[in-house]
């Protein structure tokens, strides 16, 4: 169960640890998305330890939704309206002071069929946002000048033109640190061919190295759970990818206009 002292809503019943950051679910969810959640965030940071810390000192913590749960099922993120907008726009938040949870759902982390999102891990880029929000903007207090300088020299410059990553300096760093990972959609209406490190630290090399250097030259990258060596599954533990359900909309969200921005 989550730890006692968090005192969190009694809808979390699974919980696993990352150090001292929870990452949370209800009974719904299959346990191994929480391991695997773990690994990512693990991996992510295995060279940051302080900032996992500062995370879990602010009492974010990570919460994976079941396929068959949705955004407004999440606690913290309950009051978000309207509702069925934010159950349909949304697989996964961000934290911040208010709703300090970061969200991903299930099927995304375990590959179910049916995954809106099959070309991209949806923590990564979540998990991004916390760290900056959450984390190296405290513990670095030069680091969102450092980002604005980067993202409007980017913009200066005509990259990401068209592209989510020109949305604002923290979409510009979630989608920075994904393509940093080798997990992020490419060569559609919002992204460029940017996708992997090699292709970021080519295409905007001062991006690079400032992801670079948060992360400390993580030599890590994601590769999807079917995709990895035997070791890289180990945590999955008796997982059987052959029996997983399949992520659908429901009907009375499928079609919810989200041009229709509130």
């Amino acid at each position: 169960p989550p730890p006692a002292d968090w005192n969190l809503n009694p809808v979390y019943t699974q919980a696993v640890m990352v150090d001292d950051f929870p990452v949370i679910a209800s009974a719904k969810v299959h346990p191994a998305a929480l391991r695997e959640a773990a690994f990512l965030i693990h991996n992510m940071l295995r060279h940051r330890p302080d900032v996992l810390r500062e995370l879990a000192k602010r009492r974010v913590r990570f919460v994976v939704m079941g396929y068959q749960e949705y955004t407004t099922d999440v606690p913290e993120h309950s009051d978000l309206t309207p509702a069925k907008y934010w159950n349909r726009r949304a697989r996964g938040l961000g934290a911040s002071k208010e709703r300090p949870a970061v969200s991903c759902g299930e099927e995304n982390l375990l590959c179910y069929p049916g995954d809106p999102y099959p070309k991209e891990n949806i923590l990564v880029h979540e998990f991004a946002h916390a760290i900056d929000e959450m984390a190296l903007r405290q513990l670095s207090p030069d680091f969102a000048a450092r980002l604005q300088a980067t993202y409007t020299q980017a913009r200066d410059d005509g990259l990401w033109k068209d592209a989510y990553a020109m949305t604002n300096p923290q979409e510009y760093w979630a989608e920075g640190v994904q393509s940093y990972f080798g997990t992020n959609r490419e060569n559609d209406a919002v992204h460029n061919h940017v996708n992997t490190r090699a292709e970021l630290e080519e295409y905007d090399p001062r991006l690079f190295e400032l992801i670079d250097h948060e992360f400390r030259q993580n030599p890590w990258t994601y590769q999807r759970p079917p995709d990895r060596e035997p070791a890289g599954r180990a945590h999955l533990g008796d997982y059987d990818a052959a029996k997983a359900p399949t992520f659908a909309w429901p009907v009375d969200i499928k079609d919810v206009d989200l041009n229709d921005d509130q």
